[in-house]
């Protein structure tokens, strides 16, 4: 970079291109897919593993995100000039221990349909590759996933489905995929756990989908 912060000649960017075909089954408010990753090494590090992000697995029970939820204290609720819990905050709380949230990893294969080995830690999935990735390589791996979709109004951060009076829903559908972790010069693999707020960033590529 240069002194202002900008891109300097010797700037690299990682890319990641997704093929993605996906159902959205109403009656179960369950999405389902399948996808293709090629993922681009246009660093000049050599990378014996990548990391996905699963950002629906912050509804998992033994989320971080679910770890440090607490209820607001009496003082709080008193400052706040209530006297009690109000009832969304306790839905929320009890919601969130019965909802059968997070992402089912049903497969991850490489481009000869053998699995690989990979390991999911919460939110973040790493998966090792059968051969280093070189600088200026690309390596293309297919995954399966399915997951829960939670109710807006009651767990939805970002995603859900919203119900209306008339019978129908409405589904607001964010992190849907498995998608790539950012790789970048200052820091590496951006691979922290994720928690619900904050914004994102990822790395830029094609997009084929079906829905």
């Amino acid at each position: 970079r240069t002194a202002s912060g900008a891109p300097g000649h010797a700037y690299w960017q990682q890319r990641a291109d997704y093929k993605l075909r996906v159902t959205l089954d109403e009656n179960a408010r369950s999405v389902s897919g399948s996808g293709t990753v090629t993922y681009h090494n246009n660093s000049p590090d050599t990378l014996s593993y990548l990391w996905v992000q699963l950002d629906q697995n912050m509804f998992r029970g033994d989320s971080d995100n679910r770890n440090i939820s607490t209820l607001p204290s009496r003082s709080a609720w008193q400052a706040r000039g209530n006297d009690g819990v109000k009832f969304e905050a306790l839905r929320f709380q009890l919601a969130s221990r019965s909802f059968a949230g997070g992402i089912d990893i049903q497969s991850v294969t490489g481009s000869d349909g053998r699995a690989l080995p990979h390991t999911i830690n919460k939110t973040m999935m790493r998966i090792d590759l059968p051969q280093p990735l070189k600088p200026g390589q690309r390596t293309s791996f297919n995954v399966t996933w399915n997951f829960n979709i939670p109710e807006m109004n009651v767990l939805g951060r970002r995603m859900g489905f919203e119900r209306f009076k008339d019978g129908n829903d409405i589904y607001e559908i964010a992190q849907w995929f498995p998608r790539m972790a950012a790789y970048y010069d200052m820091a590496g693999w951006q691979n922290a756990q994720y928690l619900g707020d904050g914004e994102f960033t990822l790395e830029f590529g094609d997009y084929d989908v079906q829905i």
